[in-house]
């Protein structure tokens, strides 16, 4: 709940409980496809397209390149996008309506669709929808020539409301995680400038627009796969494809050229569009820095985001395009615009010939990488080429489409299902499969992992960006579906979680987990090897993995396993610290730092020792006997008896979070930062009954909150629908 990209309260978690578990997973983001499809024809519908250019710009908008990006790989952010046009098109009615009655309607939907995508668990994203449902309902309301000013009014308090009330809907996930957020990394940290700007849109990628795989294959390690590296020095490709299509670029370009086709709603989403776009490049642009002045955005990153407003823009222009191209035949200059695309498309195929201009431009954007150019070059050229012959025959759709003039919605029909078809090349690599059974075998090491004991990862263990640092793995296929079986092997961070491994640290590249968790992990991997091995023990580790030659003092080797030609030992920490235990000697430490230091020296024994804040550094002089008696031990609550003849601490090796309570004999008592990362409670000399539990309160109150919005909601639109 301390990361809300999990997504553990979107309605398509059900699935599990009714489907096998390969099958759920997949249909969340398969359905959201053409659930993004469906919105996009709606708020086309909204614009009063016709239903041909409807359908056309729900397809361009669902099989865009940030659509199926996202619903290809990012469980929260397919949701999110599938969102934003269904939340558009009810801000589009709520700017409409023309009293409270008739607004009841849209401002649920809104406040429905917006809930719904705020427990996905993007938040980038749902702010994003607010800016632009806020955009598209000021132009609705500001153009009305009666009274815009209390319009706007009006809209943007019912937009106001139906953010609440969407709050409400997602509060059993937003109420746990206010608890939280403050002691997780991320609401600890702000992103420098280069995160805050980190995977924006580049220049370059605008040939993605007409070549979609001009970034190569993701499903691919080797030949082909984000060959670019010299294109976007540090930064990771968060978004694999951004094309818009070519079949609706071609459409737009050909109505863009007619003055006519700029009217009102075409004018709004070009400039809406556009600005996006200039906000997708991130830090490239000045006033992109303002945004970084605000505290709360600092901890969102990815400007690229902004693209998807971008996409939804292009793809609603896409169908004005095609209403206002159909009302009449070609006219001469949209004849030589498509002669001009065509010869483009043509001159681009023999570039993609061998020792063409192609590879003359990218051959020294290939030096450095760990796979020769010789290697990279012919399949950059292929895909080039490929791309070049599908622009050619999606541009040959549109003219033979144009100049047939299908009766009725056909026209839409035909350009939006070869949309659909163009998008196939490219789009069905970026759902990188692999056979269900591979990936549920479980892992090797399972076995040598069965007693009770957390697993600590090298992080010199995972592995990405072959192409550009070059591969461990002399003998594994050059495919991210085989990597995703090593990945299970070699137990990368949370790979072995469906197999029962408990890990020591999280590995989460956006901070969402605990802040003490994610410093002690951050000081182990910089302390030498026998501070390494203090701090796992006094952090509760059992089981180390890690590469054949790596040094971890004091443990002994258990087995090694090959893994697709690389070495690895699986080690063991002599005598493991429980998870609950009794501790005498407390130690203070003014700082985390100081704490740290003082749990990975040899002064500190972690059977008897507790490092606990303190207003100045203070050692404990003498000691105390007690035995601890643990009870019943879980993920979300733990209890234990206590026997001794001086106070003392229970330690509980769990990362510290404010929702933790304890209570002594029944009483609640105050939960410490214990050792900079765990917890402890005081506990008085004699017997007693020490309890840990997890505060699961504000999930029951939001989940309380979230069913009485549901049903006003509910009620309110019953109330509001029309009579007849």
């Amino acid at each position: 709940m301390a990361n809300p990209n999990a997504v553990l309260l979107y309605p398509t978690v059900l699935f599990e409980k009714i489907l096998p578990e390969a099958s759920a997973f997949n249909l969340h983001y398969l359905l959201h496809v053409p659930w993004a499809f469906l919105g996009a024809r709606l708020l086309a519908r909204r614009l009063r397209l016709s239903e041909g250019a409807s359908f056309l710009a729900g397809a361009a908008f669902a099989f865009s390149g940030m659509m199926l990006s996202y619903a290809a790989g990012f469980a929260n952010s397919a949701a999110a996008a599938a969102w934003l046009p269904w939340c558009a098109a009810a801000a589009l009615e709520l700017a409409r309506a023309s009293g409270l009655r008739v607004a009841l309607r849209p401002l649920a939907a809104l406040a429905l669709a917006l809930g719904l995508q705020l427990l996905a668990g993007e938040p980038a994203l749902s702010l994003l929808t607010l800016v632009a449902c806020a955009a598209i309902g000021l132009a609705v309301s500001t153009s009305s020539p009666r009274a815009p000013a209390p319009r706007a009014g009006r809209f943007l308090a019912g937009l106001a409301g139906a953010a609440a009330a969407a709050a409400a809907l997602a509060a059993p996930l937003l109420g746990p995680l206010s608890v939280v957020l403050p002691l997780t990394y991320r609401g600890q940290h702000l992103y420098s400038e280069r995160a805050f700007g980190a995977s924006p849109f580049s220049g370059w990628r605008f040939l993605e627009w007409l070549f979609p795989r001009f970034s190569g294959d993701p499903g691919a390690l080797g030949a082909g796969a984000h060959w670019q590296y010299a294109l976007h020095p540090g930064d990771l490709l968060y978004v694999w494809c951004v094309t818009l299509g070519v079949v609706p670029i071609v459409l737009v370009a050909l109505a863009a050229i007619s003055r006519d086709f700029w009217s009102r709603p075409s004018s709004w989403l070009a400039a809406g569009g556009t600005a996006a776009l200039l906000f997708a490049f991130g830090s490239a642009l000045p006033f992109y820095r303002a945004l970084g002045a605000i505290t709360i955005a600092r901890r969102l990153r990815y400007p690229i985001k902004f693209y998807l407003l971008t996409t939804l823009a292009a793809a609603l222009l896409s169908g004005f395009a095609l209403d206002h191209l159909a009302r009449r035949r070609l006219r001469k200059r949209e004849s030589i615009a498509l002669g001009a695309i065509a010869l483009f498309f043509v001159t681009a195929f023999v570039a993609a010939r061998e020792g063409g201009p192609l590879e003359r431009l990218a051959g020294p954007l290939l030096q450095g990488l760990a796979v020769p150019a010789a290697a990279l070059l012919p399949e950059i050229r292929r895909t080039f080429a490929v791309d070049a012959l599908l622009g050619l025959a999606g541009l040959a759709v549109v003219a033979a489409v144009l100049r047939l003039r299908p009766a009725g919605p056909a026209s839409g029909y035909l350009l939006g299902f070869a949309t659909l078809f163009f998008a196939l090349p490219w789009g069905l690599p970026l759902f990188v499969s692999a056979d269900e059974r591979d990936l549920e075998r479980p892992p090797a090491l399972e076995a040598s992992l069965a007693e009770p004991g957390r697993l600590y990862v090298s992080p010199r263990l995972p592995e990405f960006n072959v192409l550009a640092t070059g591969s461990s793995h002399p003998d594994m296929a050059p495919r991210v579906s085989r990597l995703a079986r090593v990945q299970i092997e070699e137990l990368i961070p949370g790979t072995g979680e469906p197999f029962g491994v408990r890990y020591l640290f999280d590995a989460d590249p956006d901070g969402s987990y605990s802040y003490y968790n994610r410093l002690a992990g951050e000081a182990l991997t910089s302390s030498k090897p026998l501070e390494r091995a203090r701090l796992l023990r006094a952090f509760g580790g059992r089981w180390i993995l890690a590469e054949e030659g790596e040094e971890f003092p004091t443990t002994r080797p258990v087995t090694g396993v090959t893994v697709a030609g690389r070495r690895l030992v699986l080690r063991e920490l002599p005598a493991p610290l429980a998870e609950l235990r009794w501790t005498p000697r407390v130690f203070r430490r003014r700082s985390l730092s100081g704490a740290l230091e003082l749990v990975r020296s040899e002064q500190f024994q972690p059977e008897t020792d507790v490092a606990l804040p303190g207003a100045s550094d203070a050692n404990p002089s003498g000691a105390g006997h007690g035995a601890l008696s643990p009870g019943a031990v879980g993920p979300a609550a733990a209890a234990a008896r206590v026997e001794a003849d001086t106070p003392g601490y229970v330690v509980f090796s769990r990362s510290y979070l404010p929702a933790w309570r304890a209570s002594v004999d029944g009483s609640p008592v105050p939960v410490l930062v214990a050792n900079a990362r765990d917890l402890a409670v005081a506990v008085p000399a004699g017997v007693h009954r020490v309890e840990f539990h997890w505060e699961h309160a504000t999930f029951y109150r939001g989940a309380a909150l979230q069913i009485s919005m549901l049903l006003a909601l509910a009620a309110a639109a019953a109330r509001a629908r029309p009579r007849s």
